[in-house]
């Protein structure tokens, strides 16, 4: 499926800083921190250590984006973004049966 133009808005939308999300995003931060230290200490130094801790900080970069991008806090509203039309969402996936 291609991208949408809402949501190429979405992900490159400027980080959210409020002391709410940072608060949320240190503790994400602080739990992955614990587990690429124990991945460290306990797995011998290797290739799939580093993948190992590489896919920690990978996670922690996609959870602090949700954190970002699609939060909505109470008596916060998204940003109101231009309306998709049918080009930019592309072709209906072909569904079994025609529906």
């Amino acid at each position: 499926m291609a991208i949408t133009e809402r949501e190429i808005r979405i992900r490159f939308a400027p980080p959210r800083t409020d002391e709410v999300r940072n608060d949320i995003k240190a503790q994400i931060s602080a739990k992955a921190e614990e587990l690429a230290l124990l991945i460290h200490e306990l797995v011998p130094g290797c290739r799939e250590q580093s993948e190992a801790i590489s896919g920690v900080e990978h996670a922690v970069q996609w959870a602090h984006d949700g954190v970002d991008r699609r939060m909505v806090l109470p008596g916060e509203q998204r940003p109101a973004l231009a309306p998709v039309t049918a080009a930019e969402s592309g072709p209906a996936p072909d569904r079994p049966g025609g529906v």
